[in-house]
């Protein structure tokens, strides 16, 4: 009994020993090879700020129909072309952690095309051309996960509507050889539809004040129709979506 006692106190000193050992060397390791620890500023003020913003856009191809009466059906190889926006807002920071803000943005006319062939169109080809646009105001929320070294992520969504135009439609209709045999003017229309966005990205202090903020956006945009859809001539563009690349600056007010 006394000699597994003693093995027993053998054991327990090595393994206090050993611990000890590794946090002496725990202790030793360069504090640049670990990554800090993230700041939360629990005493930050509410306070108030201003934002512009301008961005890359890549739309997602739209669900696409179209009526050329007695034809009415999808549109194949439908597609809506990159374009810019710009963007102003102003937001309030609640919390360490939380902020809000509105925000205007508008997106610059962007190319819509859309093809039916045979044997959906039976005529031959029927080509609609046109350009959309859209503006957005939403009220939006983020989370700032703290700071790292200057740099604080986040993420966020938004909610609000948008405005969006068709406009300069025309429809090319070919027979079934290519020979051109109708070319008409669409009326364009207007809509006030739902929109969503979820976000997220990081933002810097490049200066007391300023912030320049750098983000990915994901903005639901709704649908589009052309004014004569439901008469029988023109194009229904549904679940119009785009991703959004956005450099921004944002300006704290005392």
């Amino acid at each position: 009994m006394k000699k597994s006692f003693m093995s027993f106190i053998r054991i327990v000193a090595a393994a206090a020993c050993l611990a000890a050992a590794s946090s002496a060397m725990a202790a030793d390791l360069d504090e640049s090879l670990l990554p800090p620890a993230p700041v939360l500023e629990e005493d930050a003020p509410e306070t108030w700020y201003l934002r512009g913003d301008i961005g890359a856009i890549r739309h997602m191809s739209p669900e696409a129909d179209a009526t050329a009466l007695p034809f009415a059906g999808s549109l194949a190889r439908d597609s809506i072309a990159d374009t810019a926006l710009i963007g102003i807002g102003i937001g309030h920071r609640i919390s360490p952690m939380l902020r809000m803000d509105v925000t205007l943005d508008h997106r610059f006319d962007a190319r819509f095309k859309g093809v039916a062939t045979a044997p959906v169109f039976a005529g031959g080809s029927l080509l609609d051309k046109g350009r959309v646009q859209s503006s957005t105001l939403m009220l939006n929320a983020y989370v700032d996960l703290g700071t790292w070294n200057g740099v604080t992520p986040y993420v966020g969504a938004g909610l609000g509507v948008a405005h969006g135009v068709l406009s300069h439609h025309a429809r090319i209709i070919a027979d079934a050889s290519g020979t051109l045999t109708s070319w008409e003017r669409i009326a364009g229309d207007g809509r006030d539809t739902f929109a969503w966005a979820l976000m997220a990205g990081f933002g810097y202090e490049i200066v007391p004040g300023f912030t320049l903020d750098l983000g990915y956006r994901y903005v639901g945009l709704g649908s589009l129709k052309s004014r004569t859809y439901g008469l029988g001539s023109g194009v229904d563009l549904e679940s119009l979506g785009a991703h959004e690349v956005r450099m921004g600056l944002r300006y704290m007010i005392d």
